[in-house]
């Protein structure tokens, strides 16, 4: 176990210790989100979903289509799996924590799916799309599970090169597979915002369970670990 697995170059915990704006003000757009989309209010919606239709080409239809794929479902639960059996070895409870995470995102993602109950885009999919619209779970999807890359790669690597590329590149891919839910007319621009912000108050959330367990970890290991290791 590397020391780089117990003080991450970057936590969200960190992030709001030095802007404590930023979580609040996720949750309270996502709630106006929400509300807008149940009473109808996101009329900037639909000028988006027909500017995107205009814009398509058959080669960008393709790249984004690919895109997609990494924040579907199989995908996803693969990714889950594969960073839970890396972790096992070296700390079995953030495997744990993966594979918590791994489940509690879609059940999460159903019930605001069922309580928002927003129809999806009509005509013009390139894809498609079942159940409700808001929040798009495809970069909630992809946040959950390629997002937790970077804790894996902490327990095999002290290169804090290795650690930003791997984290740089995850949240680039969710936001990537947002943009790509509206592109191909299954979502509208905000549910993919509110995705993505759901993403981040998960990240926020799940950092509480998984330093908790990365504390056991280090007990468990031996090393004494500090309140600085995790603020």
């Amino acid at each position: 176990m590397t020391d780089l697995h117990f003080d991450p170059p970057m936590t969200m915990a960190r992030v709001h210790a030095a802007h404590r704006w930023i979580i609040p003000t996720a949750a309270v757009l996502f709630v106006a989100l929400a509300l807008g989309a149940v009473e109808g209010w996101l009329v900037w919606d639909e000028p988006i979903t027909h500017w995107v239709v205009g814009a398509r080409t058959p080669w960008l239809n393709d790249v984004f289509r690919r895109i997609s794929f990494f924040g579907s479902t199989p995908v996803v639960l693969t990714v889950s799996a594969v960073a839970a059996a890396l972790a096992w070895r070296r700390c079995p409870r953030l495997a744990v924590a993966i594979v918590v995470i791994a489940l509690a995102r879609p059940l999460a993602e159903w019930a605001l799916k069922e309580l928002v109950s927003r129809d999806r885009p009509t005509g013009d999919r390139l894809v498609g799309g079942l159940g409700y619209s808001f929040p798009s779970g495809h970069p909630m999807a992809a946040a959950a599970s390629w997002g937790v890359l970077p804790l894996v790669v902490a327990l095999h690597s002290k290169r804090r090169l290795l650690w930003w590329s791997v984290a740089i590149a995850v949240w680039v891919l969710a936001v990537l597979v947002a943009i790509s839910r509206v592109w191909l007319g299954v979502h509208w621009t905000s549910d993919v915002i509110a995705g993505l912000l759901l993403a981040v108050l998960g990240v926020a959330g799940a950092e509480r369970l998984i330093d908790a367990n990365h504390r056991s970890c280090g007990l468990h290991s031996g090393r004494r670990l500090e309140r600085d290791d995790f603020d």
